[in-house]
């Protein structure tokens, strides 16, 4: 019953430009098909899905006071390029809300039980074993320089790969084929680089991290973990962009982080040489040379998204407290950019023409909700994480099979967490992609799974 959701998921093609991305893919349809489904097969489910009071409240209040913001705006600042509009901004937020709530459903409707969380869990390391197979690796294979591929490719992007809004060279063929590096089917590199290292990498690498002698007779698990560790590193540097160059740093950084004392030693060890062996590479082997000038030390084409970011400042600070409203923000941005970040050709030909995208999210959200609802957020947050760290140290030691699985699953909440707040405070994250969302929904339901198993555990 849950094997199917990560699957769909990861087919993000955008059928139409009007409505929120999330919410104009066919995982909207095909999620929200079955969540009428099982309520009309079995009506009692819905009073087991609905959200608390509390939240219903909070949600409530969101939406009205978002509603006031952008017919507000919308008065002051008329028709603009820079903005939604009323209309599209009041439609578009509301899918969005809708996007968390399917998201929210599906996910509470499928995982009931600890054996529904480990079917998912699957589900997940083989979708991804599927998506490398299928997708990456072909477009691996075409870069390398088997040409013949090119049309299995352009199929395959043109039934599922996401495209941005005006831009030409998807007009010439799949994203690979055209620019040479890989997307599988997101719009672009970086999008990549935020599937696979937000939504596949962190339960991956906690696998791992996890003492060899604790998987007992599944050892097959933990090598075969490490194997797609090894592949994600190996598709964050092929990807050929920053934020893949950003996951590979934050993933290891974490992961030694949450390594035994023990494991510490090795692993500075090994990074010490892998160091040394990068410098060596970096001073004689061209490619990586171009690799890491081009993406990292001497990476171009930065003043939009550090201009952005400036813009968006601007804007949070100007409305602290409620934002300026879902959709509004571009006018803001482009009130609040600097002179120098607008001699570009990406800002003449195409971010002057339209809404300015956020391309910082943290100070996005700012930006648009203000202070008071992100800290709401936050706040909710905070007292899921404390939950979590709750369970976790009840598991801590235990090694059955249920506490070793809260205890990967939780540290992979962390994971995910931790590498969210980061990224998004440094670029776009996408955090309300259905392959993110899900598992956020999945860490959530296996949260509150774990604390009726272990506590009615402990009270027996």
């Amino acid at each position: 019953m849950v094997s199917w959701l990560m699957p769909i998921a990861v087919l993000p093609k955008t059928y139409t430009f009007f409505f929120f991305d999330s919410f104009a893919q066919i995982a909207v349809l095909v999620f929200s098909g079955f969540i009428l489904l099982r309520a009309y097969m079995q009506p009692k489910i819905l009073s087991t899905v609905l959200p608390e009071t509390r939240t219903l409240k909070i949600w409530g209040v969101f939406i009205t006071l978002q509603l006031i913001l952008m017919t507000y705006q919308s008065y002051k600042l008329g028709d603009s390029p820079q903005i939604y509009g009323l209309l599209h901004g009041f439609i578009s937020f509301i899918q969005m809300i809708l996007v968390i709530w399917i998201a929210y459903t599906v996910q509470k409707m499928v995982i009931q039980k600890y054996e529904d969380a480990v079917k998912f869990l699957k589900s997940v390391i083989w979708t991804f074993v599927g998506y490398f197979v299928l997708i990456i690796l072909p477009q691996i294979l075409f870069i390398l320089g088997i040409n013949g591929l090119s049309t299995f490719i352009n199929l395959v992007a043109k039934l599922f790969e996401r495209h941005w809004l005006d831009r030409d060279f998807y007009n010439l063929g799949s994203y690979v084929t055209t620019q040479f590096r890989l997307n599988g089917l997101e719009p672009e590199a970086s999008f990549l680089a935020l599937l696979i290292g937000i939504s596949f990498a962190p339960i991956i690498l906690m696998i791992i991290q996890e003492p060899l002698k604790t998987f007992k007779r599944k050892k097959y698990i933990y090598w075969m973990s490490l194997v797609l560790t090894l592949v994600i590193m190996c598709v964050l540097l092929l990807a050929k962009t920053t934020t893949g160059l950003l996951m590979i740093g934050l993933l290891a950084l974490i992961y030694w982080i949450m390594a035994s004392n023990k494991q510490k030693i090795w692993l500075t060890i090994l990074a010490v040489f892998a160091l040394l062996l990068l410098v060596v590479a970096y001073q004689n082997v061209t490619s990586i040379h171009n690799l890491l000038n081009n993406w990292l030390f001497n990476k171009s084409g930065t003043d939009n998204r550090l201009g952005g970011t400036i813009g968006l400042i601007g804007a949070w600070f100007n409305h602290p407290l409620f934002g300026v409203g879902y959709g509004y923000e571009g006018h803001y941005i482009v009130q609040n950019l600097p002179d120098w970040s607008k001699n570009n050709v990406e800002y003449m030909q195409v971010y002057k023409n339209q809404s300015y995208p956020i391309l910082n999210d943290l100070f996005g959200w700012l930006a648009r909700f203000g202070l008071v609802f992100v800290l709401c957020g936050a706040w909710l947050l905070a007292g899921l994480l404390k939950r979590a760290a709750h369970v976790l140290r009840q598991v801590s030691n235990k090694q059955d099979e249920h506490s070793v699985f809260y205890r990967i699953t939780i540290k992979s909440f962390f994971v995910t967490v931790a590498l969210i707040i980061i990224v998004a405070a440094i670029t776009p994250v996408n955090a309300t992609s259905w392959p993110t969302l899900l598992m956020l929904f999945f860490y959530w339901r296996v949260i509150h799974i774990a604390e009726n198993d272990v506590f009615t555990e402990e009270s027996e």
